[in-house]
């Protein structure tokens, strides 16, 4: 009987992809309603043109699928990591135009999305191909801060020459990662917009190289008590007897500093670069287009970026980092914005917006010394595994929870949260709103007891080699025990919590009133 179980179990596993690739077609409506397919880590990415025929409940029942759901004009099916298998035979079967990623959104945008969508979906397509070079810079800083912590007098890396020599070999691929960030921004904008990478890159390393100096060493490293405003900068420079601007002779600017780990003056940099590179090409003549494409690229975006782009958008981070700041750090504040920031934090991931919270994270650091919002990032993903695991209990009886759950759980603890959220949590609603509570608990005792993080990295457990030892935040101080206790104290109170109130919920009458009219609806389709 065992035996004939674990056969049952296995071939119920394995899927023909074919015959799976046929019955889903059928289920949306055919060929000839399907404008395009893509996929990306998890999930097939379709732009419909008639959503009413999608027969949902059915697809939500076919093996392997983890649930669906709509964003960015595109109804996305969550498969898995081995969603390109599927992709494939999907677009054999189906004859479909296979396109990118980015294609899909740009063809849903212009088949549904407003001016919004569209921009939303520049912003995520902009930093989602850096998020991957952020992780790793993430474990690596992690690594050198593991290296660094002071564990109540004792230091790694003053155990010995072998120790130092790694803290200084590893600093090398984390300042390419986090400090060289305008270069992978601009690189990036290019990519997207279409234009000349090569040129991207070269645009975003002018803001970086010298003789153009780090501000970060002029003022003594970060962690401030005040913005750093670019003037005050400037002022340091000249009491130090540096060239603080390009002198002229009848004028000296414009300010000759490196925007270092910046994201806000690369970003519009970026854009203004690829815009005239578009424009050169389309107007240059082709027999002189290698001298001209180039050097109309470089030269005026360059002179864009110094005299205007750059100083203004330094100041706008400068202002922008200072509030976020403020509001974890307050006396008052930090009671609260823990909390309200962590519950946000699952619905503004449903915008896509939540992209832009690397550039915070990264901004926050580069200014503060430190930044709590990356580990929002790690209990919001540890809050949605937690809700699988009590839905999962909450629905034991029922043969198919599992097989949707565990995937969902596993994902969610390495990071990628979208199985968790829109297979589970938020097609049944009270999970969700568990999650989003447990997420601003967790981050609540993270701010009070001064857990803060360098930079980016892996949002889930892993997430605790980013954790500074001691808050190197000024005007925080972290509780005894040092970050990574207290780190664990919150990633296990939001799990638990989690767990709870996902299991409590399921007996109120309202959600229990919303699955049933939400099962209805599908029925009725």
């Amino acid at each position: 009987m065992q035996k004939k179980n674990k056969q049952e179990k296995i071939k119920a596993v394995k899927v023909d992809l074919t015959a799976w690739s046929q019955e889903m077609l059928e289920l949306l409506g055919g060929s000839d309603n399907i404008i395009s397919v893509a996929h990306c880590l998890t999930r097939l990415r379709l732009v419909i043109k008639d959503e009413t025929l999608i027969k949902k409940a059915d697809v939500e029942k076919m093996p392997s699928v983890k649930g669906t759901f709509k964003s960015s004009g595109q109804f996305q099916i969550i498969i898995g990591t081995d969603v390109e298998n599927y992709f494939k035979e999907f677009v054999k079967i189906s004859g479909v135009q296979s396109v990118s990623k980015e294609q899909s959104k740009a063809i849903a945008a212009n088949e549904k999305g407003n001016l919004f969508v569209r921009g939303l979906n520049f912003l995520g397509e902009v930093f989602i191909p850096i998020v991957p070079v952020l992780v790793a810079g993430g474990i690596i800083l992690g690594f050198r801060n593991v290296l660094e912590a002071d564990f109540n007098g004792w230091k790694i890396i003053e155990q010995g020459q072998f120790w130092v020599g790694l803290n200084d070999f590893l600093w090398i691929p984390a300042q390419v990662c986090f400090w060289w960030l305008p270069v992978h921004i601009c690189w990036s904008i290019f990519r997207k917009m279409e234009a000349d990478q090569v040129l991207g890159i070269v645009v975003g390393l002018c803001l970086m190289v010298p003789p153009l100096i780090n501000t970060y060493e002029v003022i003594g490293g970060t962690g401030k008590d005040s913005p750093i405003w670019i003037w005050d900068i400037i002022k340091e420079l000249q009491q130090q007897g540096k060239d603080a601007a390009f002198d002229w002779g009848f004028m000296k600017y414009p300010w000759k500093i490196q925007y270092t780990a910046q994201v806000i003056p690369a970003f519009a940099i970026g854009i203004v670069g690829a815009h005239i590179n578009k424009w050169i090409k389309r107007v240059s003549p082709g027999y002189i287009s290698q001298i001209s494409v180039p050097l109309v690229t470089i030269l005026p975006t360059f002179i864009i970026a110094m005299f205007i782009v750059g100083p203004i958008g330094f100041v706008i981070a400068s202002a922008i980092g200072y509030a976020v700041s403020w509001s974890f750090t307050n006396p008052i504040a930090k009671y609260f914005s823990g909390f309200i920031v962590g519950f946000a934090y699952a619905p503004i991931v449903l915008t896509g917006v939540h992209h832009l919270f690397n550039a915070i994270f990264i901004q926050d650091t580069a200014q503060n010394g430190g930044n709590f919002l990356f580990i929002g990032t790690c209990a919001q993903a540890i809050a949605q595994g937690g809700a699988v695991i009590g839905w999962i209990l909450v629905n034991r009886k029922d043969p198919r929870t599992k097989d949707v759950g565990i995937p969902s759980i596993v994902s969610a603890y390495l990071g990628v949260t979208e199985p968790a959220m829109y297979g589970v949590n938020l097609k049944h609603m009270y999970p969700f709103v568990a999650a989003s509570i447990a997420t601003g608990v967790g981050l609540e005792i993270a701010v009070i007891s001064g857990t803060s993080a360098y930079n980016s990295g892996n949002g889930a457990w892993l997430g605790i080699l980013n954790v500074q030892a001691e808050s190197q935040i000024s005007g925080v101080n972290t509780w005894a025990g040092t970050g990574y206790t207290w780190f664990m104290i919150a990633m296990l109170v939001t799990t638990a919590l989690s767990i709870s109130l996902t299991m409590l919920f399921s007996k109120v009458n309202y959600f229990k009133k919303f699955n049933i009219e939400m099962k209805a609806a599908e029925l009725l389709k």
